[in-house]
């Protein structure tokens, strides 16, 4: 039985003239919600939806490690807390690391730096050809907004290029693209989600330049806000503009959207707001279709265990528990609408920035502070 059979259904024309006789003083307009991206209608009933979206897989619960100090005992009491995954950020490879770590039941990814000599790339080469799950990943243009150097940048792709040609195990290869650097350097949506596909673009097409073999997956990753509705947006519409550059180059390849909360929202907060934030973080992941949620100590104000576990907790029981999925966000009409605009703007900017040769050449001649917005 439909619970909602009893009531009559109002269309989006009924609900302006409802609203409209309680609020005598005003016009329709006054009740859009004004976005870089547009306007939105939250009265707005119908289909918008950017395309007929598949269920994503959330599948990661995951702690990122980028102290080397009790690293083994770190990961151990965080897989102890409830996480599946683990991820080493820019460690030397030591053997001692995965001390009585079952790596074969977990996830395990690796990011080394675009300046990680060939000796060191060998040595993870070699652990990831046991029965190893996740990723080796390098990004050639991490910090490329920062400190831009073409020579810096050339040795980058050297390093990129050896990682490639060392990394035997095709099932932790991916293209992998920080996309955290934009959450840092841009305020609005659009040129953040932008200069993201563009960063994805142009390490496509030095693979197919240079005949370097592309990997069957693509992993982003990114940081989400505290604006919930535009977070779970977000998602969206990155999967829909990365996934339009994989088929305008005729590629095979599968998405993973990983997230996590953006730690300089956090700077300073109180526990409460920490984990309400990280709560609203971890179900707009859910809703928008993430494939991964990453926690780190950098959302903690301490370094107890206990807060730890707390924080954890989180996608637990939201997973386990409450059995959130992206599936409840279908129908959903003012997040189809904000997604939509969102990823239409979007593209916009993409199309400019590959008009003017692509990133490398936009930053190269200083053109990219033309899309920054006042913070």
């Amino acid at each position: 039985m439909d619970i909602w059979s009893d009531f009559n259904k109002c269309s989006s024309k009924d609900w302006e003239e409802k609203v409209l006789i309680d609020f005598k003083d005003k016009v329709i307009g006054d009740f859009y919600w004004k976005t870089e991206y547009g306007k939105i209608n939250p009265f707005l009933i119908k289909n918008e939806s950017i395309l007929n979206e598949k269920s994503q897989e959330f599948n990661e619960i995951r702690w990122r490690f980028d102290d080397e100090n009790k690293l083994n005992s770190q990961i151990l009491n965080r897989l102890k807390d409830g996480v599946n995954s683990i991820y080493i950020d820019k460690i030397n490879f030591s053997q001692s690391i995965f001390d009585n770590v079952m790596c074969s039941i977990i996830q395990n990814h690796v990011k080394l730096s675009p300046k990680t000599i060939s000796s060191e790339i060998e040595l993870w080469n070699n652990w990831g050809k046991k029965e190893i799950q996740g990723s080796l990943r390098m990004d050639p243009l991490e910090n490329i907004l920062e400190n831009f150097s073409s020579s810096n940048l050339q040795d980058q792709f050297i390093s990129y290029r050896n990682f490639n040609s060392i990394i035997k195990n095709k099932e932790l290869k991916c293209l992998y693209i920080n996309g955290e650097v934009y959450s840092k350097n841009f305020n609005d949506f659009s040129n953040e989600i932008a200069f993201l596909a563009a960063h994805f673009n142009e390490i496509v097409e030095y693979h197919l330049s240079n005949k370097i073999d592309l990997p069957r997956k693509v992993m982003i990753q990114i940081f989400l806000g505290n604006s919930f509705l535009e977070s779970i947006s977000k998602i969206k519409a990155i999967r829909c503009i990365i996934n339009q550059i994989i088929r305008t180059h005729g590629l095979k390849m599968n998405l993973y959207i990983e997230t996590s909360p953006n730690p300089e929202i956090l700077n300073q907060k109180e526990f409460d707001f920490r984990l309400m934030s990280t709560t609203s973080t971890v179900l707009s992941s859910l809703l928008g279709g993430a494939n991964s949620f990453e926690m780190s100590n950098s959302l903690l104000d301490s370094d107890e265990d206990y807060w730890k576990k707390i924080m954890i907790n989180i996608p637990l029981i939201l997973t386990e528990e409450s059995q959130v999925k992206h599936d409840m966000s279908k129908g959903a009409h003012m997040i189809d609408q904000i997604a939509k605009k969102m990823a239409h703007t979007s593209w916009g900017i993409f199309k400019e920035i590959e008009n003017k040769n692509g990133l490398i050449k936009l930053i190269d001649n200083k053109e990219h502070t033309n899309y920054y917005r006042s913070k």
